[in-house]
């Protein structure tokens, strides 16, 4: 009984502080998101196998703006140097899609709702434990964007814990 009653305090403790990581990785992303200036322009593409060129990337840790074209599917797509949990926070996160390997293979992700640190700011978003394997250099991951409106979003990327 006292091994069982040790995994699930364990278990507790370890839910407990992935969610504490992950509130502190949210605020910081939204402290980099309120920065003047400090946006990057990040260009679209339509086609998934042009994404991948240095316009269309989205640096991590830094808040991008991407105008998203009338009634296409655009992507734009960010590095992954290691194995891990990543955020993708969006003032529009329902034009999130999800996210696809440069070989059009999708990754499983999953919603999650607004920071508490900026609610009104960044609304929702993505996450997903992204797992490729060895790395021998940055990797590109896509973010695939749903057709409609033309329109102006917002997004930030960030690792958990941030780095």
């Amino acid at each position: 009984m006292r091994f069982l009653l040790g995994l699930a305090v364990g278990a507790f403790a370890l839910s407990s502080a992935a969610t504490a990581n992950a509130d502190d990785t949210a605020k910081v992303m939204c402290e980099q998101f309120a920065i003047s200036g400090a946006t990057k322009t990040v260009m679209p593409t339509m086609q998934l196998s042009e994404d991948f060129i240095p316009k269309h990337h989205a640096p991590r840790n830094i808040p991008i703006e991407v105008s998203l074209p009338e009634n296409v599917v655009a992507y734009i797509h960010f590095p992954i140097v290691e194995d891990g949990t990543y955020f993708i926070y969006a003032t529009e996160p329902d034009r999130m899609a999800g996210l696809l390997e440069k070989n059009g293979d999708a990754i499983s992700s999953s919603t999650v709702s607004a920071p508490e640190a900026c609610p009104d700011v960044l609304t929702g978003g993505l996450t997903a434990n992204i797992n490729v394997g060895e790395l021998t250099g940055p990797r590109p991951i896509a973010i695939e964007l749903t057709a409609g409106a033309a329109t102006s979003l917002r997004l930030i990327v960030s690792r958990d814990p941030i780095n």
